[in-house]
């Protein structure tokens, strides 16, 4: 849904590296961003918080508002 532009945002608090994997080319290559709540790109062992934006330019927002900036 949020690679094709039904959602704008996605944060999860307790994703395993076998549940975004695959989502994140298919995001990326739609003009998202998938990270962690800080931002970091995604890696084994980054933990279980994945932020997802539909756009790119909108992850800064995302992460000011999950940091309760």
């Amino acid at each position: 849904m949020l690679a094709l532009g039904q959602l704008d945002l996605v944060a999860e608090a307790q994703m395993q590296p076998w549940d975004w994997a695959a989502l994140v080319p298919v995001i990326e290559g739609a003009g998202g961003r998938v990270t962690d709540w800080e931002g970091r790109p995604l890696r084994l062992g980054s933990g279980l918080q994945v932020l997802a934006v539909g756009n790119a330019g909108r992850l800064p927002e995302a992460i000011s508002l999950l940091a309760g900036d």
